[in-house]
């Protein structure tokens, strides 16, 4: 029998090998750290990571438990909040997996194993506390919409060092996994993989062509079960869209005396969960039985057919256990192999043109504000606020711009926009297309000219314009801002009548330590006996607080 089954898994390999996946199309395996290429065991190409990342050290622990050799290490010691690796994607799946390992085994000598969380795209995928579990591995189903993707180490606070040994990118098949991916906004992270009645280790490429690690089921094996089966029978295995490997589907564990069997998998966190369940008939029988989920009969009298395979989709929403049980109806209830995946958001991408613009706006400042990929998602930039994917708010006080360039112009859906004291000389321009801005801030600038258009700024509710060096007549397009609340023209060199469409009750203007402002025609016939209105003194803050300030 033994020698049956041999022949016929290398019938499969060789199967497998003519659709080119032998040749490991689309796989990408990065060793962290590593100083040179090798091969492993399973004739994985494994090279080293320095083309797909900038930041961090390297280092080297011996050999630990799970590996043939000591494992390379990169750690990123530095204050960068968030260290990222490009990973190309281009034309190889409209679904990848993304598998990465964590270790730490105490490579510094300090004894403190650090904790971190890493990030997919836009989304915030897993924490990783190395305390309570070194090595740590994660592996994400991942939908590919760009020709790159980025894999982000995020420091927390007090969590100490991000570390990383190793990364890899598989292609899966296309339609994989659909029903629970929720295309293109979710993504699955893996909480089991389980080969039902297997118990010789894990099970994993050449075996499973896409490098997907099954493993045995002892530690989840329920009571009243038999000792596993496998049985070498040919399936057809076009109607599921996983095309799990043949020798997953060739073990099974079967309901042994009594009429219920259960598997119970502790779950990391209250979230939504995707399950699959694979069922083939190696057996000259064709059981009927109720699959359970939590308590909640999700398929009644399902049947596994001799040679025949087949699965089964659950989602569950908001769930902190699972519990899945087959109960008798007809002959032995059984199960072939089961995954259990994390449903995880993907939060949607700032538009293109704001990014460009964003980053624009980096160059012109001279500074590197670490500017990289999404500036809303998984966390906003520095200096940046969003509302879901949009930039609303960007605080660029206190850095030398010198003047507003046109690309300010672009960030379309800015709703506070605070320049104070960035050495802003010369006319107020290029803000005119942000009809959403309710708050600008200008102050503590060398602006010496209001600009035109301001009409235009429809949303406006806050202009902070105090200790420039404006001179002239206040604009009258001001005056149709019908939401603004608060004018500050303090310390500048204006002069002249207000505009009367100033003069409501609804906003308040403040002028004072100018040449003459007033609302009278004739009131500034003579600016030195003519004292300016009196106002509210606004008090110079430090640079810690912001406009809101001014409200």
């Amino acid at each position: 029998m033994e020698l049956k089954i041999l022949s016929v898994s290398f019938a499969l390999l060789c199967c497998f090998c003519s659709l080119g996946f032998c040749d490991q199309d689309g796989f990408l395996s990065l060793a962290c750290g590593g100083t040179t290429n090798y091969t492993d065991s399973s004739n994985i190409l494994w090279i080293t990571d320095g083309d797909f990342i900038s930041t961090g050290k390297t280092t080297y622990v011996n050999k630990i438990e799970g590996a043939s050799s000591g494992v390379s290490l990169r750690f990123f010691p530095d204050s960068k909040v968030r260290n990222c690796y490009r990973l190309p994607v281009r034309n190889i799946s409209s679904l990848i997996l993304v598998r990465s390992q964590f270790v730490y085994k105490n490579y510094n000598g300090r004894g403190k194993p650090p904790a971190f969380s890493v990030s997919l795209g836009t989304a915030m995928a897993s924490t990783i506390n190395l305390t309570t579990n070194d090595p740590w591995t994660e592996e994400f189903v991942w939908p590919v919409n760009k020709d790159t993707l980025s894999f982000c180490l995020h420091r927390i606070p007090n969590g100490g060092t991000p570390v990383i040994s190793s990364l890899e990118v598989r292609p899966l098949p296309p339609e994989a996994y659909k029903s629970g991916m929720g295309y293109p906004n979710k993504s699955l992270r893996k909480s089991y993989r389980i080969d039902s009645g297997y118990t010789n280790g894990s099970l994993k490429y050449p075996a499973d062509p896409y490098d997907r690690i099954w493993d045995a089921d002892k530690s989840f094996t329920p009571f009243h079960v038999t000792t596993g089966f496998k049985i070498q029978v040919e399936f057809n295995l076009s109607g599921l869209s996983e095309s799990p490997p043949a020798a997953v589907l060739q073990t099974a564990r079967v309901l042994a005396r009594k009429e219920v069997m259960t598997y119970n998998f502790p779950l990391n966190s209250l979230g939504d969960y995707y399950v699959v369940l694979y069922f083939a008939g190696i057996l000259p029988i064709s059981p009927s039985f109720d699959v359970i989920i939590n308590g909640d009969i999700v398929q009644s009298n399902y049947t596994v057919k001799t040679s025949e395979a087949s699965a089964l989709y659950v989602t569950r929403k908001r769930i902190k256990s699972l519990n899945v049980t087959f109960q008798s109806k007809n002959f032995f209830p059984q199960v072939n192999a089961i995954e259990v995946y994390e449903i995880v958001d993907i939060p949607l991408e700032a538009s293109s043109t704001t990014v460009s613009a964003l980053q624009v706006i980096e160059q012109f400042t001279g500074l590197d504000l670490e500017w990289e990929d999404d500036p809303c998602s998984p966390k906003p930039w520095d200096h940046v606020g969003c509302e879901g994917s949009l930039v609303t708010s960007l605080d660029l006080s206190d850095i030398n711009l010198r003047s507003i360039s046109p690309t300010f112009g672009d960030l379309l859906d800015l709703k506070t926009l605070d320049l104070h004291n960035a050495s802003l000389a010369g006319e107020i321009q290029n803000l005119d297309s942000l009809q959403n801005l309710e708050k600008l801030n200008l102050s503590f600038n060398k602006l010496t000219s209001f600009g035109s258009d301001w009409e235009t700024l429809i949303s406006l509710q806050v202009l902070d314009l105090q200790n420039n060096s404006l001179e002239g007549v206040v604009p009258d397009g001001l005056g149709e801002l019908k939401d603004l609340h608060l004018l500050d023209l303090e310390n500048n060199l204006l002069q002249g009548p207000l505009p009367d469409s100033l003069d409501k009750e609804s906003l308040e203007v403040r002028t004072s330590g100018n040449l003459c402002l007033s609302f009278s025609t004739n009131a500034c016939g003579d600016a030195s006996s003519s004292p300016s209105i009196e106002a509210p003194q606004v008090t110079i803050v430090p640079r810690e607080t912001n406009m809101d300030i001014i409200i």
